[in-house]
């Protein structure tokens, strides 16, 4: 255990990184490599899974699944220096832009933070490789000016506050990150791997993607910065008798946003609400894998699961490793370890231009066939979607459907009176967070979304429009307002969201506009208002327009 912080402490460790970049400017890499397509850039993913439905006969390999993914021929390749089995070449020069005029709305993507007013993050680097080995420096600049907004009521009731505390107390993922100017430098997609045939060995800080969906993702997406992590991942689909197979297993660790709830001196019935965090370093370890049965073109099932813990409770190689499920660890018997995890399948018809996938899982346990059969009362979560293309002949162009639906809230009561939302834990307090954001789902703890998007595509341009439907954190709400049966605060936003990329030469540009409409922001009601009639209700324009510069 000590090896592994050490070591992922050192790939964060500011000499480490200089030495890391001397070296690299002396060796020049093989010209045959794979080379990842970056979560930061998830145009470039959806343009890659467009293609993959668009071909009619072509072999559905990648099963979108286990991302970043990894290509050895097309958009992401680079043109750099060569010299004999050498190779380096610069990466993309990345600035992406966002704004907010009222209060964040949507999910963040990877560094940036959910705040009013600009922020814009910066990334910019080189990839080198020589023999076996990669090594990608892709670090990341984030600024926010980071504007106050209105949060949850300081002037709503100590029952209120009582309650709020509840997932305060058990989740790192404050409304606003602090006050004032928000700056950050982070090793961004950075990595240094041993490619032996299929496989990379090594550490990342890039972000993770695991499962399906294309919005949402239960147990690992880039709603939060990438951690530091030690793993081993397939780089291409491994071919064995029974189908394709790609997986990732990881250990790492998680950071601390360190940003305290607006009030800490609340008191109910004589007690202080604010219970201090343990300030210990999280030690996070989860595998996916997804297989592709021969039997079946275009079928992908698959599985995934995480658990983290305090590093100073690790009692074993069972914490080290993602063995729950298979072997119960020290800390698991005395509940010092949370675990959350999945089952999903994507099933792509390419004659049909079409996709339909689903992820099922749960929030206190590893998920299988088994337990999802025979228990009655867990706290469960889903992702259900699908995307279809239609040809136009007359333009040689195609329109997209995609729908998506997530449900995060708990499915009873009883479930929710026990605290066990999705990513908290009484324990590990901070929860399933890095930096203060969720490492799953962007709609958070509770919330459900419904979305539809349809768009124009020819070649790599896409024009769109998008509606969306998102229910804040209902596990909250019903907590809030049980007792009182007050049924008519549910905050939800209804957004429209028209979107459009492009590509001239080696510029490649994305923009979006979304108009979101907030009803009953902060789950509040005017004073007086009828039944249903007057909520207090916000309008907000997000902007936000992305580029990069590929080499």
């Amino acid at each position: 255990m000590n090896t592994l912080g050490i070591l992922l402490t050192s790939f964060n460790n500011c000499k480490i990184r200089k030495t890391l970049l001397v070296l690299c400017i002396v060796l020049f890499l093989h010209p045959g490599f794979s080379q990842t397509v970056s979560l930061q850039t998830t145009f470039l993913t959806d343009y890659l899974r467009n293609q993959q439905l668009a071909a009619d006969s072509s072999p559905v390999i990648h099963s979108f699944c286990v991302r970043p993914l990894q290509v050895q021929n097309g958009i992401e390749n680079l043109s750099g220096k060569k010299q004999g089995n050498y190779f380096i070449s610069l990466l993309p020069v990345t600035l992406v832009t966002q704004v907010n005029t009222n209060h964040p709305t949507g999910s963040s993507e990877g560094a940036l933070i959910p705040a009013k007013g600009p922020q814009a993050l910066f990334s910019a680097g080189f990839f080198a490789k020589i023999g076996m080995f990669t090594l990608q420096v892709q670090p990341e600049i984030v600024y926010a000016q980071n504007q106050q907004f209105e949060t949850f009521a300081l002037d709503n009731s100590p029952f209120y506050w009582n309650v709020y505390y509840k997932l305060l107390n058990n989740i790192d993922n404050p409304e606003q990150f602090g006050t004032g100017t928000y700056k950050k430098f982070l090793p961004g997609q950075s990595s240094f791997y041993f490619h032996p045939k299929n496989l990379a060995i090594g550490v990342s800080t890039e972000n993770i993607w695991w499962g399906p969906g294309i919005q949402n993702s239960l147990v690992m997406s880039n709603n939060a910065p990438g951690f530091a992590h030690a793993d081993i991942h397939t780089t291409a689909p491994v071919k064995t008798p029974v189908g394709h197979f790609e997986f990732q297993l990881l250990g790492g660790q998680l950071q601390n946003s360190n940003i305290a709830p607006p009030d800490t001196n609340f008191v109910y019935n004589s007690n202080f609400l604010y219970q201090r965090k343990d300030s210990s370093n999280r030690y996070i370890t989860g595998i996916v894998v997804s297989w592709q049965p021969k039997w079946i073109k275009g079928l992908f099932l698959g599985f995934s699961q995480a658990s983290y813990l305090y590093q100073k409770d690790i009692s074993g190689i069972a914490d080290i490793l993602p063995l729950q499920g298979i072997v119960t660890s020290n800390a698991e018997k005395q509940q010092k370890k949370a675990t959350l995890g999945s089952v999903f399948l994507r099933y792509v018809l390419p004659e049909d231009h079409a996709e339909f996938y689903a992820e099922y899982g749960r929030n206190d346990r590893s998920a299988d066939i088994i337990n999802l059969i025979t228990d009655r009362n867990y706290p469960r979560g889903y992702v259900v979607g699908m995307r279809k293309l239609a040809n136009l002949r007359a333009s040689k162009s195609r329109m997209e459907f995609t729908a998506e639906l997530a449900e995060l809230e708990l499915p009873t009561i009883a479930l929710i009176d026990s605290n066990k939302s999705w990513y908290t834990n009484n324990y590990v307090r901070q929860g399933y967070t890095n930096n203060g954001q969720v490492i799953g789902a962007g709609i958070g703890p509770g919330s459900n979304s419904q979305m539809v998007d349809i768009s124009w595509l020819k070649g790599f341009t896409k024009i769109g429009v998008q509606f969306q439907r998102v229910v804040h954190n209902n596990d909250l709400y019903y907590n809030l307002f049980t007792y009182s049966k007050d049924w008519t605060r549910h905050w939800i936003d209804i957004s429209t969201n028209i979107h459009a990329r492009i590509k001239y030469k080696q510029l490649y540009l994305q923009a979006q506009l979304e108009i979101t409409r907030s009803l009953n922001y902060e789950y509040y009601v005017l004073p007086g208002s009828a039944y249903l009639e007057h909520g207090y209700d916000f309008l907000n324009i997000h902007g936000g327009i992305s580029c990069s510069y590929r080499f």
